[in-house]
């Protein structure tokens, strides 16, 4: 809502220009062109008196401000969600987006001393191949930043159902690199990889002042899940009602952390999986 207030404002700064302009203008109307009585001259800036303070008063509270701007549904959504944290927001259906999208989580993952994902496939931060995060992530690793990471499963219904939905469907999802994983498990003690069977109602990424939330769907598009929706950027804050919207996402994490296997148990009840991956040393 800022732009909208920012509009108001300078409404409210042109109304007291003209106040000052006519009181102006009319004193000196008055004084060049007519004998007017005394009385003339104390109503007119009285009037002009009121009518400023009128101005100033209405325009000197942000509250006032607020409800005066607070007339679009815009308003109304960008109050509810940045009062909770919101900081900003990606349709991942637009390339420009996305790619601003990717741009932010870069810097966060630049700045963080702590790092926690929970994803299906985590192939944006773990892949070696998509090499979208992962070399920022790696960096951030050798520089012994704790990663937490929770990822669905392979072998849960959930995944079952997603890969029924994808072209001809697939035993495994194709973006999960599940090498790489276990390659940077080995590499790096800092790492700590989990999977889950249920609860991946959407992927995080946090750090201790930001996250990333985007929610899933079974949605088909070309054949394909897309996983392309609206993505939320949250910052830790404090609210006046309830909890904030990056505390909300944290709980999730962490209640689906405790629910999750370690990798280590994960290998060893998965060894058929595991076996037939190229080169992995587990």
């Amino acid at each position: 809502m800022t732009f909208r207030r920012l509009s108001v404002l300078k409404f409210g700064l042109a109304i007291e220009a003209l106040t000052f302009v006519v009181s102006a203008f009319g004193a000196n109307l008055l004084t060049s062109f007519f004998e007017a009585p005394l009385w003339i001259y104390l109503v007119v800036a009285i009037a002009a008196t009121i009518l400023f303070l009128g101005v100033r008063w209405l325009f000197s509270k942000p509250q006032r401000v607020a409800l005066l701007a607070h007339d679009t549904m815009v308003d109304t959504l960008a109050d509810a969600a940045m009062s909770y944290g919101v900081a900003d927001v990606y349709n991942m259906q637009r390339l420009h987006d996305q790619n601003r999208r990717n741009h932010d989580t870069a810097v966060t993952i630049k700045n963080a001393n702590t790092m926690s994902l929970a994803a299906n496939s985590g192939a944006s931060y773990l892949s070696v191949g998509l090499q979208r995060h992962w070399p920022a992530v790696r960096l951030r690793l050798l520089e012994r930043v704790p990663f937490r990471v929770i990822l669905l499963d392979p072998a849960s219904g959930e995944r079952a159902l997603r890969n029924s939905i994808n072209v001809v469907g697939e035993r495994d999802d194709n973006k999960l690199p599940l090498g790489d994983i276990i390659r940077a498990s080995n590499e790096f003690h800092n790492l700590e990889i989990r999977f889950a069977d249920r609860g991946m109602s959407c992927s995080v990424f946090i750090t201790e002042d930001e996250a990333y939330f985007d929610p899933y769907h079974l949605a088909e598009d070309g054949g394909r899940i897309s996983n392309r929706f609206m993505c939320w950027k949250m910052k830790k804050t404090d609210v006046t009602e309830g909890i904030s919207n990056y505390e909300m996402v944290r709980r999730h994490f962490d209640a689906l952390w405790d629910a999750s296997t370690p990798l280590e148990d994960w290998i060893a009840n998965n060894s058929e999986r595991v076996d037939a991956l190229p080169k992995v040393q587990t």
